[in-house]
């Protein structure tokens, strides 16, 4: 009888053993495909990982990732819910799922996954950020400025939250606060075009044509030099 028992446990201590080399296998080999671009064979990878490991959440979630590239959406979505069933408390999973939402204009959605990061990990400030965008897309501006101004106390170089504030500010007609705010994004990165655009148009809308026709030159620098650039 012992020797039964002890027969048993080597199998299943050999089975264990040979699905982990294997799930170490096909994510070398996801990763792999990955880096060559090719999306689907990396989907069929994180899918034999699954197969064999049917509980492992970082495999949904990479296979979610993966199926957000070629813009399955959907399968993403479904992917990182499948991740939080297993792991509730994985805060990347609800932000990834709440981005994966915005792409399919489901800001609602969105906005109950990034409260739920942003109760996990209060200082994400992205979390914030895109909750933001997600309200700004709503039509709650003063709810999206509330969120970026969340963003910049956490992270006070947050350029992106500087300009989507003021952009938000624009729409209140708060044109020097937006002013400021398009200063500071620029600050803090000067290699985006749209920046400049927007402070340009700004300046225009304010008068201050000389300085806003500068601004729109230098939009178009930086775009003729990212195309020659890329």
């Amino acid at each position: 009888m012992k020797q039964i028992f002890l027969f048993i446990v080597l199998l299943f201590s050999s089975i264990n053993i040979y699905s982990q080399t294997l799930k170490e296998e096909y994510k070398d080999c996801a990763l792999q495909k990955y880096y060559t671009q090719d999306y689907q064979e990396a989907i069929d990878y994180y899918s034999k990982i699954i197969e064999i490991c049917p509980k492992d959440s970082v495999a949904y979630n990479d296979r979610g990732f993966v199926k957000e590239l070629i813009k399955d959406y959907s399968g993403a979505i479904e992917d990182y819910t499948k991740e939080i069933e297993i792991d509730t408390l994985f805060a990347d999973s609800y932000f990834f799922r709440g981005m994966a939402k915005s792409k399919i204009t489901d800001y609602k959605g969105a906005i109950l996954d990034y409260n739920k990061v942003v109760t996990l990990e209060y200082d994400n400030a992205d979390a914030h950020y895109f909750m933001g965008l997600a309200k700004f897309e709503l039509k709650d501006i003063n709810g999206a400025i509330a969120d970026y101004n969340d963003a910049i106390s956490i992270r006070n170089t947050h350029n992106d939250a500087f300009y989507s504030r003021g952009w938000a500010k624009e729409q209140l007609k708060d044109y020097n606060g937006a002013l400021e705010d398009y200063n500071s994004a620029i600050h803090f990165d000067a290699t985006i075009p749209d920046y400049y655009f927007k402070r340009g148009a700004l300046k225009i809308k304010m008068k201050h044509n000389k300085e806003g026709k500068l601004d729109l030159k230098k939009y178009n620098e930086l775009l003729l030099f990212n195309k020659t650039n890329k």
